[in-house]
């Protein structure tokens, strides 16, 4: 039985002046001696002889007498690490250190006691025992020549270290850091002298259950100093390996972050320069970008770790076209659920909110990092239209988005400007036209739910009739707006300018060819008309944008070359399909004159005479004859003072109206109303860029601002009808816009519509889009609101109700069906039949419609239990029906006389075909 206090006392009784502990006194004159002073007291502690502790140390640790022979103790050094490896191994397998019983506890003095001496035990029997090439670096030099190297004694001493590593109480304050460079050093000198088994199962424990970045830092230290080929290349082959294993990567770069005073970036240049080499094997390299990918997916907060990644990725990406492609498939995997998910049962969940803003969040680390340390962003050109529709579907207060317009803004602004960027731009919006589109998309039934009380979204699977409505010529520009780079703004502006003129210059073909099949149906109408459409929106809402303007100052030669073509094609056209873009680009132009002496005087701005004189007298567009003879008062030198008096005011009404002060805003607003009360010429021209300053006024909080710019809309709408209607029907159905501004922009229809009175059903189908639409909201407030606009609008457009009256119905039974419903929304559908019945002129034209709407207004007056408001909204309906057939009864009395007749029914009548019996036909 051992006595464990026989050997503390011996433990206190020596000095170990290598511990870390004591290393102060180490340089103090006679502190050599002290091998020689423990020594003895270890002798005469000691009942065994040293060649028996010895025999008993190779036995415990399985060495075979052949390698037993070799050690020779007449050196006191090595008598010295045999006696006092047997004595703390005597000790070590006394105590439990893995026990927490009272009985196996030891005290803080006799742990320091144990680490001291495991301290001086490896440096004599490690340190002292290398490779003499490691002894002759700064590090180990101390060391040298103390004690004479004996491979089979250094092996007994690697066994003996390697059962002390498992005591985690000895690493406390990094004690055994030291011992753990030492070990591997002492690992590596003897592997050169014999290959022994037992040495890869000592560096196997020490890279799976130490530090692993440990591991790599002290391979790294040693390789740092002048060794010999066969050492330098067991060391090379020893980091690589590890590289390769299971966190190999990430534990590489914790390690040289350790290191003081270099740089992240310098850290990261070290990083991608010894992980990413053509030496290494195709398999060694895929493997170590799926370490790379997942490494960066898990330092998304932390940019010093992100960039060691980003640059890392992209080496390999330089290294291989082999690399290149299992980059780029890996890239594909993050949104293939999106782009084709295999499940697609309503309801399902296909990812969450921190799953979708963690992917957005390491694309724009991969590409937008740095100029330098990030991935090409070509590969990111087939991933547009995914983009850009998830931007759009995201809510503006989410960071995601800000993030997705980061990427999209890389991607499109390092496209060459005059032959690659036109090239992208043309193929987004031209991507859905072709039969495989290889760029990817969300899929038909992605729908993503935001939430109404946090800032969380939800990526959900649609039902099978929902339809994805992402609009480029809407979304491209909204992106480009919102964003400080005006200079990308201005070479998109160019390259849909230039698009669109190449559309315009398609001849139409003089026959269409059967249409078997709906696909090609709608491909015929996407590229006849929804294409051009969708452009001349997309330049529509960059014209009005004002940093355009200085931009495309630096840009004339361009901007005046694709005019140019533009008055060629309308000239040459026979049809006016041009006529809407060309009045934007000439009221562009006319600004850009007017505050540009010097491109009044350029030679191409004079070329443009002719065509806009030529133009002026052929075209029977009342703006665009306004918008020639301005310009061409401009280019002749006729811009006297009178002509600047009458676009005075305009002007200062507009720079009231930009201005950020309410009152001045309504001053502003109430300065247009009178110009286009009166019709000045001046403000009519600049029909688009008072809708664009309207729209952008409408979004103030402050009431007396929107209501005066509802105003503005109602008065606009006499100048311009459908540009006005179908503006506003965009706005108020983009749901990533705040819902008070879509609830003022339903005001405004709704104004509008009025204010046309009947006139407003040729634009019926915009209007009863709108409010159907938004009566299917999943917001509460904003579906109340369009149930009342519906209403409003169903009195006005009675007369045309018969096309949608089976949707309505089956909108309003919807609502009313709801359990557990909005009940003002419930309220506002009730108020919908009232005012269709309030609008029926003559109730003969409603038959088929009058029964099913007298039936559900009877079924809620007459529910007790039903809400009183709803009740006396049904109730008025009825009241107002009921007027209604007395009038018609009244003016049939009136007509003629009342003749009556008296019929006996009887079974030898001849039968005749039953037909619904109206509501007013009385038995």
């Amino acid at each position: 039985m051992i006595n464990s206090a026989k050997y503390f006392a011996l433990l206190e009784s020596l000095t170990f002046e290598q511990a870390l502990a004591n290393k102060a006194n180490a340089s103090q004159p006679g502190a050599g001696s002290s091998i020689s002073q423990n020594l003895n007291i270890l002798e005469k502690y000691a009942k065994q002889n040293v060649d028996q502790q010895l025999h008993d140390l190779c036995t415990i640790f399985e060495l075979t007498a052949e390698e037993e022979a070799p050690i020779k103790y007449s050196d006191p050094a090595t008598c010295y690490i045999i006696r006092l490896q047997h004595a703390l191994q005597m000790l070590f397998s006394k105590i439990n250190f893995d026990s927490d019983a009272k009985e196996d506890l030891i005290s803080v003095a006799h742990l320091k006691l144990c680490i001291q001496a495991t301290q001086e035990l490896s440096y004599y029997a490690l340190r002292c025992q290398l490779h003499e090439d490691f002894l002759k670096s700064p590090i180990f030099k101390e060391a040298q020549g103390k004690v004479k190297c004996n491979p089979s004694l250094l092996l007994l001493s690697i066994q003996f270290f390697v059962r002390v590593l498992p005591i985690r109480q000895f690493h406390i304050a990094n004690s055994m850091e030291l011992l753990k460079r030492d070990l591997l050093a002492s690992i590596m000198s003897l592997r050169l002298q014999m290959d022994h088994p037992k040495l890869e199962a000592v560096l196997a424990y020490l890279w799976r259950h130490e530090s692993k970045s440990d591991f790599f830092r002290h391979v790294l230290l040693l390789k740092a100093t002048s060794l010999c080929a066969p050492l330098a290349k067991a060391l090379h082959q020893q980091l690589l390996g590890k590289l390769n294993s299971t966190h190999g990567y990430a534990s590489f770069v914790d390690a040289l972050q350790q290191t003081p005073n270099v740089s992240a970036t310098r850290n990261a240049e070290i990083v991608a320069s010894i992980v990413a080499r053509k030496g290494f094997s195709q398999s060694a390299q895929q493997a170590m970008i799926l370490q790379v990918l997942e490494f960066c997916s898990g330092s998304l907060t932390d940019a010093d770790r992100m960039c060691v990644g980003v640059l890392s990725l992209r080496r390999f990406y330089e290294l291989s076209a082999q690399n290149q492609q299992q980059i780029e498939a890996i890239l594909s995997t993050h949104w293939q659920v999106l782009a084709d998910p295999e499940d697609l049962i309503s309801g399902l969940i296909l990812m969450e909110h921190e799953e979708l803003c963690n992917r957005i969040l390491l694309w724009q680390h991969l590409f937008c990092s740095s100029s330098v340390a990030c991935l090409p962003s070509s590969l990111l050109t087939r991933y547009l239209p995914l983009l850009l529709q998830l931007y759009d579907g995201l809510p503006r207060e989410l960071p995601a988005r800000d993030q997705l317009a980061a990427i999209i803004s890389r991607c499109l602004d390092n496209r060459e400007r005059e032959k690659e960027l036109p090239e992208v731009v043309q193929r987004l919006f031209k991507w859905k036209l072709e039969e495989e589109p290889i760029w990817l998309c969300l899929h038909q039934r992605i729908l993503i739910l935001p939430s109404t009380q946090t800032i969380r979204i939800q990526v959900k699977v649609a039902p099978a009739d929902h339809q994805l409505d992402h609009d480029m010529g809407r979304v491209l520009p909204s992106l480009l707006m919102s964003s400080s780079h005006h200079a990308l703004t201005c070479n998109v502006f160019l390259a849909l300018l230039g698009f669109m003129t190449r559309q315009l210059q398609e001849k139409s073909p003089l026959g269409v060819d059967f249409l078997s099949t709906e696909t090609e149906l709608m491909h015929f109408l996407q590229h006849k008309y929804q294409l051009k459409l969708h452009l001349l929106i997309a330049l529509n809402q960059l014209v009005s944008h004002q940093p355009l303007r200085a931009q495309l100052a630096m840009h004339t030669k361009e901007f005046l070359q694709l005019l140019k073509d533009l008055l060629q094609q309308r000239l040459a056209a026979e049809e006016e399909d041009t006529d809407q873009t060309l009045l934007l680009i000439l009221n562009l132009l006319q600004e850009l004159l007017q505050r540009s002496k010097d491109l009044q005087l350029t030679e191409s701005t004079r070329e443009l005479q002719a065509q806009l004189h030529q133009l002026g007298s052929l075209s029977t567009n009342q703006f665009i004859q306004q918008s020639v003879q301005s310009l061409m008062n401009i280019l002749q030198g006729e811009w006297r003072p009178s002509e600047a008096l009458k676009l005075q005011p305009f002007h200062k009404a507009r720079s009231l109206i930009e201005e950020k002060e309410s009152h001045l805003q309504v001053y502003g607003i109430q300065m247009l109303l009178v110009l286009l009360q009166r019709k000045d010429p001046a403000t009519m021209a600049q029909g688009h860029l008072i809708i664009a300053l309207a729209l952008s006024t409408l979004k103030d909080k402050e009431s007396y601002t929107f209501l005066n710019c509802v105003r503005l809309f109602v008065a606009l709408v006499h100048v311009m009808e459908a540009e006005v209607l179908d503006k506003l029907s965009d706005e108020y159905l983009s749901e990533t816009a705040d819902l008070d501004y879509r609830l003022v922009v339903g005001e405004a229809i709704l104004k509008a519509a009025q204010e046309l009175g009947p006139l407003c059903y040729r634009y019926k189908a915009v209007l009863l889009n709108c409010f159907m639409h938004g009566s299917r909201s999943p917001l509460h407030e904003f579906r109340m609101s369009a149930f009342a606009n519906l209403a409003q609008l169903c009195r006005l457009l009675a007369y045309q109700v018969q096309n949608f009256f089976q949707e309505l119905m089956d909108l309003i039974n919807s609502e009313l069906s709801a359990t557990g419903g909005y009940l003002p929304t419930k309220r506002a559908a009730v108020v919908v039949l009232a005012e269709l019945l309030n609008g029926m002129e003559n109730l003969l034209d409603y038959e088929d419609m009058l029964l099913p709407i007298y039936r559900l207004l009877r079924a809620i007056e007459a529910e007790e239990s039903c809400d009183p408001a709803m009740r006396q909204h049904a109730a008025n309906g009825l009241k107002i029906l009921n007027d209604k057939c007395r009038k018609l009864i009244q003016s049939c009395l009136e007509a003629r006389e009342l003749h009556k007749e008296i019929r006996v029914m009887g079974i030898k009548d001849k039968p005749s075909a039953r037909r619904n019996p109206h509501i007013l036909e009385l038995n």
